[in-house]
């Protein structure tokens, strides 16, 4: 059974660059965030400031994901900007057949996933819905959450975690990847926040898409998108809340990982949290 085959490779091409101006248009049309963050996202990832799974970690998943994927194997990638988590679990997949839900509580990166699906012919539902409230049950064989954790305030992670684990159907997996980071107090953030904002504005003009968006769009935003930055990484759950979580919302560990990473060249060194906790039968 092939996993990677150029022709399963090529249908699952996630080029930032190529899709960021559509995108952003998607994003200024429909965001409904507190701020509109996935305007400026793809123009971040298409820079090489913001991306998605990681060779690292992609190995990682791989090892045991893939003995788990089949045909019709119902996988919820819960949260995501854009198309490239699909992508990358697609890669992942090869011949398989799984039937692919993204959601997300903002349809600006849904929007973005139903098109790129139909262009490529991909079988993948979108669903608008907010964790916090989610209430399907017994459902999903496996659910990834992606980065979605830092997003998602401290004191509702315990209640999102009791609802993903209801959603699995018995012996279903949840799989979580976040970041271990050094962590910022609330004194040094207004530092970080102008630290990243001067890089992250380089980077974007090293890139020639500093000018995508009208001038001032483009400071405002980038300013917020640093705060916002900052904040999560003050807030951001540690690798033992994430197991905490799972555990105390009825999950059994089967994997635990800390793969070392680096952001992109002159922002901050990390490593990724991998976990994986099956629902028990």
């Amino acid at each position: 059974m092939t996993i990677y085959s150029p022709a399963i490779s090529s249908k699952w091409d996630d080029d930032p660059r190529t899709q960021a101006a559509r995108a952003v248009a998607i994003a200024r049309e429909v965001c409904t965030c507190n701020y509109p963050y996935h305007i400026l996202w793809p123009l971040l990832r298409a820079a090489g400031i913001k991306g998605t799974l990681r060779s690292a970690e992609d190995q990682v998943l791989a090892s045991f994901l893939v003995p788990l994927m089949a045909d019709r194997t119902r996988i919820l990638i819960a949260g995501t900007a854009d198309a490239a988590t699909l992508c990358t679990i697609g890669r992942m997949a090869g011949d398989r057949e799984p039937e692919f839900t993204v959601l997300d509580r903002c349809p600006a990166p849904l929007k973005l996933i139903q098109e790129f699906a139909a262009e490529r012919q991909i079988p993948c539902r979108t669903q608008l819905a907010d964790l916090t409230t989610y209430a399907e049950e017994n459902h999903w064989d496996i659910i990834l959450v992606h980065y979605t954790f830092q997003f998602i305030v401290p004191d509702e992670r315990f209640n999102v975690f009791q609802r993903l684990s209801r959603s699995l159907v018995p012996g279903g997996t949840l799989v979580c990847v976040d970041k271990e980071v050094p962590r910022i107090s609330d004194a040094d953030a207004p530092d970080a926040a102008e630290a990243w904002f001067q890089k992250a504005w380089r980077k974007l003009q090293v890139a020639g898409l500093d000018s995508a968006l009208p001038a001032a769009l483009y400071d405002q935003l980038l300013h917020q998108a640093a705060e916002g930055r900052t904040l999560r990484r003050v807030t951001i759950p540690s690798l033992s809340h994430l197991v905490e979580g799972m555990r105390r919302a009825g999950l059994v560990l089967v994997e635990e990982d800390l793969v070392g990473s680096t952001y992109a060249r002159g922002l901050a060194a990390d490593s990724s949290i991998i976990l994986a906790a099956s629902r028990p039968r």
